[in-house]
């Protein structure tokens, strides 16, 4: 295995190094990318590691932390990159889903602009010269201030059907209880438009197989949220054969259907289940009220199912999403 220099950040055969990238400059600030090179003593795949795109989502990084402190580059073929924290801003200042420099979305900036704002310039960076000297991407996600996930990935689907399967093989590598292998270049995002300047784009850039992680909130940073991260990591590197074992694969379930809540009406929101909770036909899931105490809209889950994505935010506008069950 050959020397692997990043910006004058370099590690040998057999070494972990760990450095920053400087990004761009705010008023009093510069901001900086850290990142681990964890090079290994033979030749093999190398694979992109990212936690932080969304800086509060602290299960996520915690895993990718925990993977760059376990491994043993000492018994590694080939090599891992990976970013704890790539979104600085939105992890020191604990924003919910924007820069607080350039209200800014750093999971729809990719693949960046050098020429651009603190989000654009931290995706191009990451893409540059990170993301492009590897041979699959794995971005670590989970759920924002407002949210709480439950234990699903997300495969790029693109025009190369070799690479969707290689990107649903990684996401079997996590122990989810579903995969969500659709083609979100046409699927609409909250606002109604179409999904556009996810990290997931490498797989069109680069053409590496790419995948999502999803699972945990900000508070509390569960621990099974945790795992879910990290062993879905480590069965990743044994999947590409950078660390020895065979990695075990999941049988979850491909794009099954599922419901999805959205506020009519602004108020406060009172869900009535919890994250990951199994729910039969007609159960209440939550319910809206108006700042006089009134119930103006109740929801139930059309069919058996559990919950995937829950809002945990007292003040809701109207549009946002409140509850989400998988049919799975």
């Amino acid at each position: 295995m050959g020397t692997i220099s990043i910006d004058g950040i370099t590690a040998k055969p057999g070494e972990k190094v760990f450095g920053f990238l400087e990004v761009g400059t705010t008023s009093v600030n510069t901001y900086r990318i850290p990142i681990a090179i964890i090079n290994g003593v033979a030749e093999g795949k190398t694979l992109a590691l990212l936690g932080g795109t969304h800086g509060v989502e602290f299960a996520s990084i915690e895993a990718v932390i925990r993977t760059i402190r376990n491994a043993n580059p000492q018994k590694m073929r080939g090599t891992i990159l990976a970013v704890p924290v790539l979104n600085g801003p939105q992890f020191e200042h604990r924003t919910a889903f924007l820069s607080p420099f350039d209200q800014l979305n750093q999971n729809r900036q990719f693949p960046g602009d050098l020429d651009g704002t603190l989000s654009q310039r931290t995706a191009h960076e990451v893409f540059s010269k990170i993301v492009s000297k590897a041979d699959a991407l794995c971005d670590c996600h989970g759920g924002d201030i407002t949210e709480d996930l439950d234990d699903y990935v997300i495969a790029r689907q693109s025009d190369d059907e070799a690479l969707n399967r290689m990107a649903i093989e990684m996401a079997k590598c996590f122990p989810a209880k579903m995969i969500d292998a659709r083609n979100w270049r046409v699927r609409a995002d909250a606002l109604g438009g179409p999904v556009k300047g996810l990290s997931a784009v490498a797989q069109d850039e680069f053409k590496i197989p790419c995948i999502t992680s999803e699972a945990g909130c900000p508070y509390p940073v569960r621990e099974r949220n945790v795992q879910f991260h990290y062993k879905g990591i480590q069965n990743l590197l044994k999947y590409f054969g950078i660390i020895e074992g065979t990695p075990e694969l999941t049988d979850a379930p491909i794009n099954p259907d599922g419901y999805r809540a959205k506020a009519k009406k602004g108020g406060i929101w009172w869900p009535k289940v919890e994250i990951g909770q199994r729910v039969d036909v007609g159960q209440e899931l939550g319910y809206m009220q108006d700042l006089f105490g009134n119930i103006i809209e109740t929801y139930e889950s059309p069919k058996k199912g559990y919950v995937r994505f829950l809002r945990v935010w007292y003040s809701v506008n109207v549009g946002e999403p409140l509850v989400g069950v998988s049919y799975s």
